[in-house]
């Protein structure tokens, strides 16, 4: 973990001291609360910690072992209170390499003034590292960034970051966090990031100076094929979050970046994962068995630090973000009919919708399962039966069968992934183009098909469907190991294969610090 520690005249400044659970203590040894500057300078390269005094209280902060650290510094004394102040440091050691660009470094206090920012970069103490600093096997593409900051009441805040300092990315902070610990997500391996905090208080917002990050690796657990973007001004950029039912790889959940790289990745240890989805919340990815005869629910932190299996479950096929963390998934461990069942991260589960007076009995078998926000309500994929809208309260809210004119047979009879929108749905029919051809279709509300898309391909699995924001649809041909991003006008705007495995449920988002779009649309 890096440590940076700045000091801000004006402010009382107290040390935020963020340490791992895997990091030891180091011995300290106290530093002078006076010294030359030729004494900061060389305590500063030599000392693995520092004690300051300010405003009668005493503050440690632990240095880096492995660490050093050269810097021009200057102390001074105001209303009784000691500040150490070091410009143009540098670092360099062990974990994550990072330099401070300390140009922002400005001494001024205009927290009068409303509407102003303020650079603050030395009231701020940050530390940082990677998920891999903290354990080995975990993606390098994750930081991890603990900051304070001196005598500010925090009233919001985000993390800015990207390849340079015009950034692009930013994290949300949760005030509510151990010091303010945030993830930076959707970073590419090998590559050499900026970051800096903003802090709103009383209409001023305060900036930190810039860090860098270096990211490690590519991962080896799974791999894609092809990527490639047809269409460059009709693509909609973003993340997917993938994972692989059957084949090589197929224990890993992954997250690809707009240009196709791999920025997360999660081996959970399962034989097929069918969908990996993120909570709504953000906090953690759940993952589901492709299997038909059902499997434990698996979730892990977006850090991948903190993974739980939930081995009293027997979820199947699908699951979906509801609220916060609060997921729903498709139980096929009862008698009868498949359920879904709500979950959180404790394990509590609550059934509440039971398809066997709903479906036929014996040839019951659910397979697609997503929430709209705007409807408050499921909508559940029977393989050969229906589609099914179902209030969140258990009632029926319609079926797609009695809208269309010859029922599920309009499209072939067999049917997985679908998509809710404002004013008409999206299913994806497996054989909705013949025997062997998927065809991914869209009615209104009335039954009236009004799209579809036609590639050749074909899956007798999964499949799935969604329609993103500026109005491309997203198509996943599951076994044919395909998934397409196509314009209104059915041009093909991106393709990648996934190496000959077969693909599970895909899913797009713009970004992931928030729900995902299909919540809402």
């Amino acid at each position: 973990m890096k440590t940076f520690l700045g000091s801000f005249p004006s402010l009382a400044f107290a040390v935020c001291v963020a340490c791992s659970s895997n990091e030891g203590s180091n011995d300290s040894a106290s530093a002078a609360d006076s010294q030359s500057a030729a004494d900061a300078s060389t305590t500063a390269a030599a000392t693995d910690s520092a004690t300051t005094s300010a405003m009668g209280t005493t503050t440690t902060t632990w240095g880096i072992t492995g660490t050093t650290a050269t810097s021009a510094a200057t102390s001074s004394t105001a209303a009784g209170t000691t500040t150490n102040t070091a410009s143009g440091a540098s670092t360099s050691g062990g974990g994550a390499a990072a330099t401070i660009d300390s140009t922002a470094n400005t001494s001024s206090d205009d927290s009068s003034t409303t509407g102003t920012t303020v650079p603050s970069g030395e009231a701020f103490s940050v530390d940082y590292e990677l998920a891999s600093d903290v354990e080995p096997s975990a993606p390098g593409t994750i930081g991890i960034v603990t900051w304070s900051i001196a005598d500010i009441a925090v009233e919001s805040a985000t993390i800015e970051f990207g390849l340079d300092t015009s950034y692009g990315m930013t994290a949300p902070v949760d005030l509510e966090a151990t010091n303010f610990r945030t993830l930076l997500l959707g970073m590419k391996p090998a590559s050499s990031y900026h970051f800096r905090i903003s802090v709103v208080s009383g209409g001023t917002t305060y900036v930190s100076d810039d860090y860098t990050i270096e990211t490690g690796p590519a991962t080896d657990a799974v791999a894609i094929g092809d990527f490639t973007v047809h269409l460059p001004d009709a693509y909609e950029r973003g993340f997917m979050i993938v994972s692989y039912w059957q084949g090589q790889d197929s224990s890993v959940a992954f997250i690809l970046d707009a240009d196709g790289e791999i920025v997360w990745w999660y081996d959970a240890g399962s034989d097929g994962i069918a969908r990996a989805r993120m909570s709504a919340d953000g906090k953690d990815m759940w993952m589901i068995s492709p299997n038909n005869q059902g499997g434990p629910l698996r979730r892990v932190s977006m850090d991948t630090l903190d993974a739980e299996t939930y081995s009293e479950t027997v979820g199947s096929h699908d699951l979906t973000p509801v609220s916060g963390a609060t997921m729903a998934y498709l139980e096929y461990g009862e008698s009868d009919c498949d359920s879904i069942f709500e979950i959180d991260p404790s394990g509590t589960t609550t059934e509440v919708f039971e398809s066997d007076d709903v479906l036929s009995g014996g040839m019951c078998h659910a397979n697609a399962l997503r929430y709209s926000r705007t409807e408050d309500a499921y909508v559940m994929t029977d393989v050969s039966q229906d589609v099914l809208v179902i209030n969140r309260d258990g009632s029926i809210e319609w079926r797609l069968s009695e809208l269309l004119p010859g029922g599920m047979q309009t499209h072939g009879g067999r049917q997985h992934g679908q998509h809710l929108l404002d004013e008409s749905i999206l299913v994806f029919a497996n054989a909705g183009a013949g025997q062997n051809a998927s065809t991914a279709v869209e009615y209104d509300l009335t039954g009236a098909e009004i799209w579809n898309y036609d590639s050749g391909f074909f899956t007798a699995n999964l499949g799935d469907v969604q329609r993103l924001p500026g109005g491309n649809t997203l198509v996943t041909y599951s076994n044919d190991s395909v998934v397409h991003q196509v314009d209104s006008d059915k041009n093909l705007v991106l393709e990648f294969d996934g190496q000959g495995s077969n693909i599970g449920y895909v899913l797009w988002t713009p970004s992931l610090y928030e729900p995902t779009p299909d919540l809402d649309l």
